[in-house]
């Protein structure tokens, strides 16, 4: 394959010796440039940083052999962490009950309990109060600081106003578990995440000459870190800032963090290889929305089009209840589904619905701050739409019902229909694709009349359209032109 010109002024400038950045658009051919400059220079030692350890078995394969191929996780990992990571499954409780939080917190007889949001007490039971903090870690995890603070607390739904109680029960938990995970012999389980920050914190030197940043918008400020750190390497990211759709898990845009404390120029791959001109064109009123400097050109040969599907190879959701509802009629019609990424977060969100309407607590991170099933439907009113569709799946089939239409799923290859949440569908494409329509349009601010998105709103958006090679139906985003501004 010949380079675009493009292509070739990626590799020219890896050739001048140039830290890097591409900004290349969904489709536009990021493996193959990175490929092209590996390829162009053999005899230095590089080091491909890949988003998953699926993208890094592949790029083993296609990659010359100067190229060492590994996820963060994999560059960090050590043999003597692999006993503490095959332990069995720990609970919450069990966590708690292992770390002796009671004694922590100087807990003597009743539970302490927390107000809501909606005015009721919640009970901040030992399991709650070590989920949160788990929680807590893991956002620690992800950052580049060096010690916990009350910034890596979650906001958790129900208890968002009061929130210095929680801070007051579950930081010194954290901070607690977190000295614990640092021994070898620690009595909470061990993660990958874990492991990571360890060596990060260990200020590591990579034993490479390049390294070569894949997906890079979604790195977390963990990994970010140590790589801007490499100062004897050449780096060079390659990403999509327009496709940053988990910064509310930690991942930050390296790429802007690259330019930004580099001063490395900043190229595009701006011609598409996986669509045509049509769905070129929808995914350019959202760089548009966004003020994506990137415009993406649709490939001549491809013949893709908008509009209405009957029989879409993919429906893309935004929440898991909605992919989830969208399962359940397929099924119902006797077809054959998949669900990307399986069943097991609709069921986890099942059981802890079925648990709150039973009276009683649940941890699981969505619900945890709710103190009955009342409660959530009473906050997905007033408070917080996006858990509305949750509380409409679980009230029209229930828990049980949800759980046995999850386990009645099929592999991708049987099925006739792939359902799959937006953020799931990163990295995939089909070639005929459906939005569904619980990406909800946005509401005009009361006092402002300004129909507002959030940034990573729209990001999502982009990232779904961007997901169909022939025929996409975007109808349920028809929304869009009515939107006036975007929020961070």
């Amino acid at each position: 394959m010949n380079p675009t010109p493009e292509q070739a002024d990626a590799v020219n400038a890896y050739g001048d010796g140039l830290d890097l950045v591409l900004q290349a658009g969904a489709g536009c051919g990021k493996s193959s440039t990175l490929k092209m400059i590996a390829k162009s220079d053999r005899r230095r030692r590089m080091t491909y940083v890949a988003y998953n350890s699926a993208i890094a078995a592949d790029a083993r394969r296609s990659f010359p052999s100067n190229v060492m191929a590994k996820t963060g996780h994999g560059l960090a990992f050590d043999q003597r962490y692999g006993q503490r990571l095959n332990r069995p499954r720990q609970t919450a409780h069990q966590a708690a009950q292992a770390l002796d939080i009671r004694k922590i917190l100087g807990i003597v007889g009743a539970t302490p309990s927390i107000l809501t949001d909606l005015g009721g007490m919640k009970a901040m039971t030992s399991k709650i109060i070590m989920r949160m903090a788990l929680d807590t870690v893991e956002r620690f995890c992800h950052s580049a600081d060096p010690e916990i603070t009350q910034k890596h607390l979650p906001h958790f739904d129900g208890l968002k106003k009061n929130r210095g109680e929680v801070l007051k029960l579950v930081l010194p938990v954290a901070r607690a578990a977190w000295e614990d995970l640092k021994e070898d012999e620690s009595v909470l389980n061990l993660n990958h995440d874990h492991y990571l920050k360890m060596w990060a914190l260990s200020r590591p030197t990579i034993p490479t000459d390049v390294v070569l940043l894949d997906e890079a918008q979604d790195t977390n400020d963990v990994l970010s870190a140590v790589l801007l750190d490499q100062e004897h390497a050449q780096r060079i990211a390659v990403g999509d800032s327009a496709q940053q759709i988990y910064s509310w898990r930690g991942a930050n845009d390296a790429l802007q963090k690259f330019v930004n404390e580099l001063g490395c120029p900043e190229l595009t791959l701006s011609q598409s290889f996986r669509f045509g001109p049509a769905v070129a064109a929808r995914a350019n009123v959202w760089l548009r929305l966004i003020g994506a400097p990137l415009r993406l050109t649709g490939w001549e040969a491809a013949e893709s089009t908008v509009g209405p599907l009957d029989a879409p190879d993919a429906i893309l959701c935004r929440t898991n209840a909605g992919a989830m509802g969208i399962v359940m009629e397929a099924l119902a019609a006797g077809r054959k589904v998949a669900l990307v990424g399986g069943g097991g977060d609709i069921k986890r969100l099942a059981w802890a619905a079925e648990a709150l309407q039973g009276g009683q607590p649940t941890d699981h991170p969505e619900l945890m701050g709710f103190a009955s099933w009342d409660d959530v439907r009473q906050y997905a009113t007033e408070e917080d739409g996006s858990l509305e569709v949750l509380v409409k799946l679980i009230d029209e089939h229930g828990p049980d019902r949800i759980v046995a239409a999850a386990d009645g799923l099929c592999s991708e290859q049987q099925a006739e229909l792939v359902v799959s949440t937006a953020h799931r569908s990163k990295g995939r494409e089909w070639p005929a694709v459906r939005i569904h329509a619980d990406f909800r349009a946005p509401k005009p601010d009361q006092k402002t009349g300004l129909v507002v998105l959030s940034r990573e709103e729209a990001r999502l958006a982009y990232v779904a359209v961007t997901r169909a090679r022939e025929q996409l139906d975007d109808t349920a985003l028809a929304w869009v032109r009515d939107v006036t501004a975007v929020s961070e």
